[in-house]
């Protein structure tokens, strides 16, 4: 965050009943790093979009990165993310 000039999010922070890696709290925002290891069997896959679904019912949006859009496209996933997160300051 501090390389691409991002607001701190708030980190390993429970949001609802759930933990999330990143939370933008200003701007109602969860990013959560879903890596393939963890996240590659349909349970895993059922228990995100329950969790991401009990989040927009509260108004909070949620945004999922890859490991490699991270490591590979950092430039392109900062800009995303501060388009999310001005489009969602209204």
């Amino acid at each position: 965050c501090q390389r691409f000039k991002l607001p701190r999010p708030r980190v390993n922070v429970t949001v609802g009943e759930y933990e999330v890696d990143f939370y933008f709290e200003a701007e109602q925002l969860i990013v959560e790093l879903d890596g393939y290891a963890y996240h590659s069997d349909r349970a895993a896959f059922e228990r995100d979009r329950t969790r991401d679904l009990d989040a927009k019912a509260d108004g909070i949006e949620t945004v999922r990165v890859t490991h490699r859009q991270i490591t590979m496209q950092p430039h392109r996933l900062a800009a995303r993310l501060h388009k999310i997160l001005q489009d969602r300051r209204g």
